[in-house]
């Protein structure tokens, strides 16, 4: 057993995660956490010791750990100097950032061989394959959640937040089709892509239906280019599966009036248009003076009282409480029209925006307490897009550390395809650019994978074998080419 462990850790770790998001669901409303935030907790304190054990580089791992928990120091340290609220829900939200870095570290020191990658794509077929199966049980059996749940639209099951799942989906489903793809056994391959997609158009979320048209088309791009790249060494062009992934793409296009991502986005739309044409008749004299600035509009007494009394109910009443409705209008910039005011998203940015204005510029370096988000009404108006909440939260050096981090792969990406163009378009190579490039953007547009445990395991993994494919498997492949030379 302990043989088994330590060949395919890995694989469990990662068939595990899924498991985990479902006891987490059915843990959500328990008060000391769940079991799933506590293993999840114990991998990121584990892994780095075991990693410590095993490597060599000892020094460098070192250094990389310590410059993470400097970073840390400096943070709470900061907070305890201007008044902590509650350093419990601080640190660890803090520890639910650091996630991510620390276990891709760990990843790039532990990945040595090719079967990683083998075990990864493994793991990633049978978490697509779980969700499948677990989704499909949820809802015949009436008891899983929708991605949507008050509209009742987007299937999502026994997992407790929507925009986590289906960064979950995207992340998974490049690398199983890729799996599945080497198998030559069509009838699964098409299985998998038609499952896939099932996953993606049902979940809801713009991430997931957009995603449909960035992996299938990707995939069809990366062929073609493919083939021609190696068309001289014979390869063949991946016609059956281009072809499935195109009609996929066309029936996402002609089914789209059918799917809760169009309900939603009409639903949504519809109720605006409404909301609009309120605020135009309620303050058209005002727009129509012709005042082109916040202050001219405001320096009129008359018109001042009816902007504030217009917009006092329509922004969140903590925000209103703790700021008044006059700052909120200036950091929009203007009047905001329905779709600006409903955006809860924009919102949050605002709210964070204005902490941040009344910070001291050390609390700027390092960033201020997660919790100081909370209004006084005693809601937390935490932000859902993660670059916005990396940089108010943990300021210019915590943010451009992570930025740092996530760009260095980028340039090892970068670097690898400079050094051996021909060798670095590979399948798998593809199936890792599309997954990160899915998980970077995911990030800004959707959220929920830098700050959530069970989306960046996900993004430590795939950042340990970009760094194995680029570095290590690239080097390594050189040296035997120079050692083959010298022998003949």
């Amino acid at each position: 057993m302990l043989e088994q462990l330590k060949k395919n850790w890995l694989l469990y770790l990662f068939v595990l995660q899924p498991i985990f998001d479902i006891i987490a669901f059915f843990q959500q409303d328990n008060v000391v956490g769940s079991l799933a935030g506590y293993s999840r907790l114990l991998v990121m304190c584990v892994l780095p010791i075991v990693t410590l054990w095993i490597t060599k580089n000892k020094k460098s791992f070192l250094i990389w750990m310590g410059a993470i928990g400097g970073y840390c120091f400096l943070h709470v340290l900061n907070c305890y100097r201007i008044g902590y609220m509650s350093p419990v829900a601080d640190i660890a939200y803090l520890a639910r950032v650091v996630q991510m870095p620390i276990l891709a570290v760990c990843f790039i020191y532990l990945i040595k061989d090719d079967t990683y990658g083998e075990i990864t794509r493994k793991a990633f077929l049978i978490n697509l394959c779980v969700i499948f199966v677990t989704m499909s049980i949820a809802h015949l059996t009436g008891t899983g959640e929708y991605s949507y749940n008050y509209y009742g639209a987007g299937l999502k099951g026994w997992f407790a937040n929507s925009n986590s799942q289906s960064i979950i989906l995207v992340t998974i489903i490049p690398l199983s089709l890729e799996y599945l793809s080497r198998k030559k056994h069509i009838a699964w391959i098409i299985t998998g892509a038609v499952i896939a997609w099932f996953m993606m158009i049902s979940n809801g979320t713009k991430v997931a239906y957009f995603s449909i048209f960035i992996i299938f088309g990707g995939y069809v791009c990366y062929y073609i280019f493919y083939y021609f790249l190696h068309r001289k060494d014979h390869v063949k062009f991946q016609t059956v599966l281009s072809l499935v992934y195109v009609c996929l793409m066309i029936i996402s296009v002609v089914v789209y009036p059918m799917t809760p991502r169009y309900y939603m986005t009409h639903l949504y739309n519809d109720a605006r248009v409404l909301d609009e044409a309120e605020r135009e008749e309620e303050l058209k004299e005002i727009e129509n003076k012709g005042k082109v600035t916040l202050e001219d509009i405001l320096s009129d007494p008359a018109d001042r009282k009816k902007i504030i009394d217009f917009y006092t109910p329509l922004f969140d009443p903590g925000m209103v409480e703790r700021f008044g409705t006059e700052k909120i209008l200036y950091a929009y910039g203007y009047l905001p029209d329905s779709w600006l005011i409903s955006d809860v998203r924009k919102t949050k940015r605002i709210n964070a925006q204005m902490i941040w204005e009344e910070c001291d510029w050390l609390t700027k370096i390092v960033g201020f307490e997660y919790t100081n988000v909370e209004n006084p009404k005693g809601e937390i108006l935490d932000l859902e897009n993660d670059y916005p909440a990396l940089f108010y939260y943990y300021g210019y050096l915590g943010f451009g550390l992570y930025m740092l981090f996530l760009a260095y792969f980028i340039y090892l990406i970068v670097r690898a395809v400079f050094k051996d163009f021909k060798k670095s378009i590979h399948p798998f190579n593809f199936a890792l650019l599309l997954t990160y490039i899915l998980q970077i953007a995911s990030a800004q547009f959707s959220g929920a994978i830098l700050r959530r445990p069970n989306v960046s395991i996900y993004m430590s993994i795939i950042m340990g074998l970009i760094y194995y494919q680029t570095m290590v498997k690239q080097a390594g492949d050189k040296h035997a080419e120079d050692i083959s030379k010298t022998i003949s």
